[in-house]
């Protein structure tokens, strides 16, 4: 992401994590569930700042200069639905002029590993990557900035480790893609993979294309910018969809139209307290869990398709 596209101005919308959330879950927990609201309302940048007396300050950036009444009356809603309404109080919508953001998503960012085989490293620290750290591991070069698109979140980790745990996988279509980071994963451990990765998202389409250049899987991947309706008439092994539950219980007929034979979905971006909602459509359309796992307040799980 180059620093041109950067300079200009971003609506901006801050919150106080209020103590009583923190006391019921841990801070980790909640400020996942709040990057994760933001990046689901359509902010491209999120992060957790300390503030005075011991705060915990959510701030996300959108890309645009304002956010409208409808947006931001959504954002609220969306807060009031997750548990996060007394986060309202504290709400401040402002506007970022010229800010420095990719300095700032650079601030921090370390190299780190997920499962037995994957690594993740922001591409300015390559140079300096330690060795050692990442033996016999496929390194993911990628740009921070978006919550889900860096590896750092647990619903990431989670398909990328089932991706891992796959003896192999053909021809997989990864939808919202963001980043690229779980296509790229795929085509790093499966060298004959071919992965479409789709998302209705300009910038994240770039940004996909991008990071699949950096990681030299260019061959392997075809980023589309669009929805599932722009593959209908091809058939997946795999599908990684990591969205909230209400997407993926949506989806699901359009899966059952896309999965080959045998095929499964990896589904993440699910709240444990609302798992229950995506087993039950699972089970009604005669979908099967074949693996389920939990970390935290998310959950994951692999399905598969019983026609």
């Amino acid at each position: 992401m180059n620093e041109q596209t950067l300079k200009r101005s971003w609506a901006t919308i801050q919150f106080e994590l209020t103590q009583d959330l923190e006391t019921a879950a841990s801070r980790i927990e909640v400020e996942e569930m709040a990057t994760w609201l933001m990046i689901q309302n359509g902010a491209t940048a999120c992060e957790v700042k300390s503030g005075d007396n011991n705060q915990h300050i959510v701030e996300a950036t959108f890309p645009s200069e304002s956010l409208s009444e409808q947006e931001l009356n959504s954002i609220k809603a969306s807060m009031e639905e997750y548990g996060l309404s007394r986060c309202l109080r504290s709400l401040k919508v402002s506007s970022v002029h010229e800010q420095d953001w990719l300095k700032r998503w650079k601030e921090g960012f370390e190299p780190f590993v997920i499962g037995k085989k994957l690594g993740i490293c922001p591409p300015w620290l390559k140079d300096e990557l330690d060795q050692e750290l990442m033996k016999g591991r496929h390194v993911i070069y990628i740009e921070p900035g978006m919550a889900f698109g860096t590896g750092l979140h647990a619903t990431t980790q989670f398909c990328m480790t089932a991706i891992e745990n796959e003896s192999e996988i053909e021809e997989a279509l990864d939808v919202g893609t963001g980043s690229g980071i779980l296509a790229i994963a795929a085509a790093l451990l499966n060298k004959s993979c071919k992965i479409i990765a789709v998302d209705n998202d300009p910038e994240s389409v770039r940004t996909a294309n991008l990071n699949k250049e950096i990681n030299e899987v260019s061959n392997q991947i075809e980023v589309v910018l669009g929805t599932t309706a722009s593959v209908r008439d091809r058939k997946f092994k795999h599908i990684f969809s990591n969205m909230t539950c209400e997407d993926i219980i949506a989806l699901l007929p359009e899966y059952e139209r896309l999965i080959a034979p045998s095929g499964v979905v990896f589904c993440a971006g699910v709240l444990t307290e609302k798992c229950y909602l995506l087993e039950k459509a699972l089970a009604e359309r005669s979908w099967k869990v074949l693996h389920k796992e939990e970390s935290g307040i998310w959950t994951g799980l692999t399905v598969g398709w019983h026609r």
